[in-house]
């Protein structure tokens, strides 16, 4: 019984693992590529804003460039992403993209 809860904990925590570098890789590769030093856009990352702000910002169509281009699915996982690791998180990120 204690092998088959630690294959669990196991098995959870790669999928976790791998659902949060997904989200990070996403946001990578859709936003970094203007979002970057000397980028048309600058620098920005999770925890630059609180989730409510991120969700918001995104809602309200504020983006000034159209997002079109990006899946439905990649926005979904990169507001996601965002949102999970917001400033306000349990796990704020702010250095995914160097400022």
């Amino acid at each position: 019984m204690k092998h088959i809860v630690l294959v669990i904990i196991l098995l959870l925590s790669v999928f976790v693992c791998n659902t949060w570098a997904g989200g990070r890789d996403v946001f990578i590769r859709e936003c970094g590529s203007c979002h970057r030093i000397n980028g048309k856009a600058d620098p920005v990352n999770p925890g630059d804003k609180a989730a409510i702000v991120w969700k918001k910002y995104f809602k309200r169509k504020r983006h000034p460039v159209d997002l079109s281009k990006i899946s439905d699915e990649d926005m979904a996982t990169i507001l996601k992403y965002l949102r999970d690791h917001a400033a306000d998180s349990e796990q704020p990120e702010s250095a995914v993209i160097p400022k």
